[in-house]
């Protein structure tokens, strides 16, 4: 379960009804693109497919996923909230644990990760959505941290980061943004102590 603070609780209350009907909808096409997906091949379904079985538009399917693959795999946008870049750019500590925490507050892993894992071994045409959706990630980062460093230390140490969202992915269910910062410095370091081992 992820932790949301109190800030980011709407105030009204028709806001966070609003914001429950907004989730309900996007995982319903999820649910749906992924039991599709999983049946019949990325080839094999269309996104009027996936719309009829979550009951929603295609016009509506748009507002959620930019793709039929990205709504299988249940990716979320690629864009860093401006709360967090601001935080970022104002940190003074190391880059990377810095780019930890950036990172945390910016991906968001699917919910059922298991599930999204078997797809993408059933169905290797999925790989390719998966790698975009990551450069994509890395990219939106990259350009961030670039604003605290020089281009090169931005995208070794951005790949650093990345790498170690995989690793934690693997080992881990989920947690709160703090706990998953916590958890990619702690793989950052082994990766560091592999490093010089």
């Amino acid at each position: 379960m992820q932790h949301v603070s109190t800030t980011e609780v709407p105030a009204a209350t028709d806001c966070g009804l609003r914001e429950r009907k907004k989730q309900q909808t996007r995982h319903a096409i999820h649910r749906a693109a992924l039991a599709l997906v999983t049946d019949r091949g990325l080839a094999g379904v269309t996104i009027e497919a996936i719309c009829a079985d979550a009951g929603v538009s295609p016009r509506t399917f748009f507002n959620y996923f930019p793709s039929k693959g990205e709504a299988a795999l249940g990716l979320p946008p690629t864009e860093v909230p401006d709360a967090a870049r601001q935080a970022f750019l104002a940190a003074s500590g190391p880059l990377v644990s810095d780019l930890c925490e950036l990172v945390a507050q910016t991906v968001t892993l699917p919910e059922d990760r298991e599930r999204t894992k078997a797809l993408v071994q059933a169905r290797p045409e999925m790989v390719p959505t998966m790698l975009q959706w990551m450069a994509n990630t890395r990219l939106a980062v990259v350009t961030i941290a670039a604003e605290r460093t020089d281009a090169d230390a931005a995208r070794t140490a951005v790949t650093l980061v990345m790498a170690a969202v995989i690793e934690s992915a693997h080992r881990f269910a989920d947690g709160s943004r703090a706990e998953v910062a916590d958890r990619l410095r702690a793989v950052v370091a082994e990766m560091g102590r592999l490093a010089t081992a």
